[in-house]
């Protein structure tokens, strides 16, 4: 028996230690928008991570403009003058959305919208999937954004780091050095 809780431990240690490196490894997924030169507010649009609907990537709409599509685990972000707008999801013939919420934007502060998804299992009937947006406080939405990944534009990069990520990997590094020359 005491050698079975010596081999425990070690291996109680180790696991934690694992769980700790990805926590602390998902937790930096979230890097905040970049000020906006205009000094708009910042609106952050993230949808969680979920197995409902996870195929599915709504359009979201601002004051009937489509902005770009979220899939599952992912956010991205828009920046906003003062002022009201409606933010909604497109519906589909394949899911249908909540009415589009508004949004009274006051300069310099920051929104947070998680958008949110169920999927009810019907016998007689197709399934009904069904999205909407919900307005989330900082310290919640902070939270959940750390398990989601940007998914918008990636930034520019200096030409230095640019030049230094084109010298990794590369298809002619993987060729075969002797193909063609034993034909």
């Amino acid at each position: 028996m005491i050698a079975s809780a010596q081999f425990h431990r070690p291996l109680l240690l180790a696991l934690a230690l694992v769980i700790t490196a990805c926590a602390a490894n998902r937790a930096s997924s979230f890097i905040p928008a970049p000020q906006d030169t205009d000094n708009r507010s910042v609106v952050y649009l993230y949808r969680p991570s979920a197995t409902a609907n996870f195929m599915f990537s709504p359009e979201v709409v601002i004051d009937d403009e489509v902005r770009f599509k979220i899939g599952s685990g992912d956010y991205r972000y828009v920046y906003l003058a003062p002022g009201q707008y409606y933010v909604g999801l497109n519906p589909t013939d394949q899911y249908t959305t909540d009415a589009a919420i508004t949004l009274r934007i006051e300069d310099g502060k920051s929104y947070y919208l998680r958008i949110k998804t169920s999927l009810q299992f019907e016998t007689e009937q197709m399934n009904t999937r069904n999205f909407w947006i919900d307005e989330v406080d900082e310290a919640s939405a902070l939270g959940e954004i750390a398990d989601t990944e940007f998914a918008g534009p990636k930034p520019r990069q200096s030409p230095a780091v640019q030049q230094d990520q084109e010298q990794g990997f590369s298809v002619d590094k993987t060729a075969d050095p002797f193909a063609g020359k034993y034909q």
